[in-house]
């Protein structure tokens, strides 16, 4: 299709307040070229036990918040791109790390989706540079919103604005950025060992029912 038939269609489907994605880097490149060996927060390798995860937590400047700290997570705070960030570390039944959460809240402010939309693109650009090629980007606005309209905020507190980049490691790592309905602009990072311990704890909740 030319650029022209490209620009109707796209016009058209917008008019209809039909979903449309814009995402880049959609032709994939050899795995030895794209993915990782792995994918970390901190430079904490997965599985460590959580004393030494709040540790070398601290030694980057998160310090934990002890009090929080459960069977199964840590907690920290501390900045990140700029912006007051809080840290969740889920554990194993073992105390091993296997999960981060990592929210950068937003405040609010009067232009709060062109400070969480650099924040994220930040983020973004900063990602890339480690670990090379998304292996997902998402960016789409659904009627009655769109791009540039000034309302993008509303749209994603009402989930009809998706910002998502997605990235993967050869190991079976996942890190995915987005900004969520609250706004905070949040990094999920899951080692391969984190989807197991979900299932076993949603099969054992399951037999409690």
């Amino acid at each position: 299709m030319n650029r022209a038939g490209f620009g109707g269609a796209v016009a058209l489907g917008l008019a209809l307040g039909m979903t449309v994605a814009f995402a880049d880097e959609t032709t994939p490149l050899p795995d030895s070229k794209v993915r990782p060996d792995s994918i970390v927060f901190a430079g904490i390798p997965w599985l460590t036990p959580a004393d030494q995860v709040a540790a070398q937590l601290a030694a980057h400047g998160f310090p934990e918040t002890r009090e929080a700290r459960t069977r199964d997570r840590i907690a920290a705070t501390g900045t990140l791109f700029e912006r007051y960030a809080v840290i969740h570390g889920r554990l194993d039944d073992r105390g091993r790390l296997v999960r981060w959460e990592i929210t950068l809240v937003s405040k609010g402010e009067r232009d709060e989706y062109a400070i969480q939309r650099r924040i994220y693109d930040d983020a973004v650009a900063e990602m890339r540079g480690k670990y090379g090629r998304r292996r997902q980007a998402v960016e789409q606005f659904r009627f009655p919103y769109a791009k540039g309209d000034g309302n993008e905020a509303r749209g994603v507190r009402q989930g009809y604005v998706t910002l998502r980049s997605l990235w993967a490691s050869r190991g079976g790592d996942r890190l995915t950025v987005e900004i969520d309905p609250n706004m905070s602009v949040r990094l999920t990072y899951e080692s391969r060992a984190w989807r197991k311990v979900e299932e076993d704890r949603r099969r054992r909740k399951a037999k409690d029912l």
